[in-house]
């Protein structure tokens, strides 16, 4: 028995070395079985393991991408009761996804509190309990600012 990937699946029909395509029942999934015209073949991922369908219509849309419309079910050794037992814990990706959603919520909190603080500028400058810099003011204000800087860098040695 071959092995082939989508792309290799993809190619063999084009070539017209593919003769027919059946969906088996394995386990809680399907495995796509390729006939072709000197053996059989599965459909496996880059990891050279079998392609394992979990929902057949995810089957039948890839199978449509390379150019099948039509194929036999083996509903035989399918067992869709075993699919508890078969998915795997991923703790990693639980991790992975719990930290990107913590990041998420975090970057809304901060939009949040970034325009309150433009809206609360805005509204101060509209209700008079702030008021406009001018040019002079700010000049000052940076020269000040950066000589304080200057005093906090260690001296340098040349």
């Amino acid at each position: 028995m071959q092995n082939l990937n989508l792309e290799q699946l993809k190619a063999a029909t084009a070539a017209g070395g593919v003769t027919g395509i059946t969906l088996r029942g394995d386990g809680a999934a399907f495995v796509v079985s390729v006939q072709t015209q000197r053996d059989e073949a599965i459909l496996v991922t880059s990891k050279k393991q079998p392609r394992r369908f979990a929902d057949p219509r995810k089957a039948l849309q890839v199978l449509r991408t390379t150019g099948w419309n039509e194929c036999r079910i083996d509903a035989t050794q399918w067992r869709p009761e075993d699919r508890a037992l078969e998915k795997t814990a991923r703790p990693d990706r639980s991790a992975a996804l719990k930290a990107a959603h913590e990041a998420a919520q975090a970057d809304a909190d901060y939009d949040r509190w970034f325009h309150a603080k433009v809206q609360a500028s805005i509204d101060g400058l509209a209700d008079g309990s702030n008021r406009v810099l001018t040019d002079e003011e700010v000049q000052t204000r940076r020269a000040a600012l950066q000589a304080r800087l200057q005093g906090m860098q260690p001296a340098r040695s040349a």
